[in-house]
């Protein structure tokens, strides 16, 4: 499974619709299996997304849907979960990205709470331990993807670097697939020089390594889906159809 990001501009951008419908059309044109739309450029971003923000996600979800062939995901930064699955329900996406789903998590927008017990409806791709935080608990990231996975039932498990274009520890893909039965992708950092890490994943999340610039670059990205499909072979399969 590799999802490409659609990376919006900033929601007053007068290319915002444009854009959006562009470079979702070159994301399917490279063959990626999804697609999910988030609201990069609206940094620096509020916990939860404010509601100028999440409709004018929800007007390019609806777009990008009808502009391609592939299931379309929500991603509303920096965790606004509840609102990305009604913008799903009624845009026609089929799944969205929690960032902190059971996790509580320390971040530079505040203090991130769990989503699950609002996110219902919806196939959710939950982060456990995300990128650009501190994850307060589950403490450990065991704890953090067996609670997930128990206690809440998301469709995936995604794990993550640090930080934006940084790829995970491949000890915490072991970790993460010893404690949960469900697909584990990688949520940041796939590039070139990292593909050998799909090896021991189910699939991938990849945005910037897919771009020149704020445009998709669709003879990079088509190279990019072939050669981690080459690496690919998971062993629990993601059905966001």
């Amino acid at each position: 499974m590799l999802i490409g990001v659609l990376h919006l501009l900033p929601k007053d951008h007068p290319d915002f619709l444009d854009h959006a419908v562009r470079n979702a059309k070159r994301l399917d044109e490279a063959g990626v299996d999804a697609l999910i739309v988030e609201n990069y450029y609206d940094m620096p971003f509020k916990p939860y997304a404010d509601l100028p923000t999440a409709i004018a996600v929800a007007v390019a979800v609806r777009e990008v849907v009808r502009a391609v062939s592939v299931p379309v995901g929500v991603n509303l930064l920096r965790n606004g979960c509840r609102k990305a699955a009604v913008i799903a329900k009624y845009a026609g996406g089929r799944f969205i990205r929690c960032n902190a789903y059971t996790d509580v998590v320390l971040s530079e927008s505040g203090l991130l709470m769990p989503q699950a017990p609002y996110s219902k409806g919806v196939k959710v791709l939950a982060d456990v331990h995300v990128k650009h935080g501190l994850s307060l608990y589950p403490p450990t990231l065991a704890e953090a993807v067996e609670t997930a996975s128990t206690r809440a039932s998301p469709d995936a498990i995604i794990i993550t670097g640090s930080k934006t274009g940084e790829p995970p520890d491949p000890v915490d893909l072991a970790t993460a697939r010893a404690y949960t039965d469900l697909p584990v992708l990688i949520g940041s950092g796939i590039c070139f020089s990292t593909l050998g890490i799909l090896k021991i994943a189910d699939g991938a999340i990849v945005g910037t390594c897919l771009k020149e610039g704020k445009e998709i670059d669709v003879d990079k990205a088509r190279r990019l889906v072939r050669e981690a499909r080459s690496l690919l072979s998971p062993r629990r399969r993601l059905s966001l159809g």
